[in-house]
């Protein structure tokens, strides 16, 4: 037995199985895992070294205890599930992730080495695109769950921060507060903005930065009446905004002004009950399409 059949045959005892990828050579001391968080958009696979794997479902001796080590990946590979019709379409959208690399910087995003395969498992080429994406370690910002004002104390309470919990604290805010910046940047000079709306799309990272790391939903802007939807039927942009103005108000504990053109449009009570029913269809059609 090879070594890579015995990784796969031992990984799928902790009920997560690690991938073969035809279009992809074998990779050597790097194997590839699903990760538990694939999204509408995308398959996401870990990339991880091949002994890590061994040691996390074998486990390694330490002082004469047997530890069990989670495998930290080295990158995550994202295979985008749209069918792309044309090489023109796919590069219009490596546009769109070189535009919000332009605004945030690898400060505050993940960055990632697009490119493009042809796919042949089917039987007939289908072109896709594929994503080497930096690894980001740390917690969820989920802006539906937020605890109040002491927020990102609890976040950095851990004993190994105690020491440098407000410190911590003040340099989060900071880049909370300089991404918020930059998205609104962004939509007032290209008319764009990220999906900042799904459950781990935000990471607050243990050295207190914040980097989004879904990176491929970048939608257009209308400043009318019409609640644009994106390819999946959400209403991403109207629900993205609302997450600015939630990361201002309870993280940042600004006061957002209505006479800004955006939030007057978009956190219109009128308009985020009619978003509010969006929601509620598209999960209803997402649950029957599961």
């Amino acid at each position: 037995m090879d070594q890579t059949t015995d990784i796969r045959d031992r990984a799928s005892l902790s009920g997560r199985e690690v991938q073969q990828l035809n279009f992809i050579k074998g990779s050597g001391p790097y194997v590839f895992r699903k990760f538990y968080r694939s999204g509408l958009r995308s398959h996401i696979f870990e990339v991880l070294p091949a002994e890590d794997i061994l040691q996390e479902t074998q486990g390694v001796v330490m002082d004469g205890i047997r530890m069990f080590p989670r495998a930290r990946p080295r990158k995550m590979f994202r295979i985008l599930r749209h069918k792309f019709e044309t090489r023109e379409i796919i590069f219009n959208e490596i546009k769109k992730y070189n535009l919000l690399l332009k605004y945030l910087g690898p400060g505050l995003m993940a960055e990632s080495d697009e490119f493009i395969v042809e796919y042949t498992g089917t039987g007939t080429g289908q072109i896709l695109l594929c994503g080497l994406q930096e690894y980001v370690e740390g917690e969820i910002l989920d802006p539906w769950q937020l605890s109040g004002k002491d927020f990102l104390n609890q976040v950095f309470a851990s004993p190994a921060q105690k020491n440098q919990q407000q410190g911590l604290v003040s340099l989060a805010r900071k880049n909370i507060n300089d991404f918020i910046e930059k998205i609104q940047q962004m939509i007032i000079e290209t008319g764009f903005i990220p999906d900042l709306a799904g459950i781990g799309n935000l990471i607050l990272t243990p050295a207190g930065g914040l980097k989004l790391v879904d990176i491929n939903n970048i939608v257009k802007i209308n400043l009318d009446d019409t609640i644009s939807i994106d390819d999946k039927g959400y209403p991403s942009c109207d629900v993205s905004i609302q997450v600015l103005s939630i990361l201002e108000q309870e993280i940042l504990g600004k006061k957002i002004s209505m006479d800004d053109p955006l939030y007057r449009i978009f956190l219109s009570p009128a308009r985020k009950e009619r978003v509010r029913r969006l929601e509620k269809q598209f999960y209803a059609d997402l649950k029957n399409r599961v």
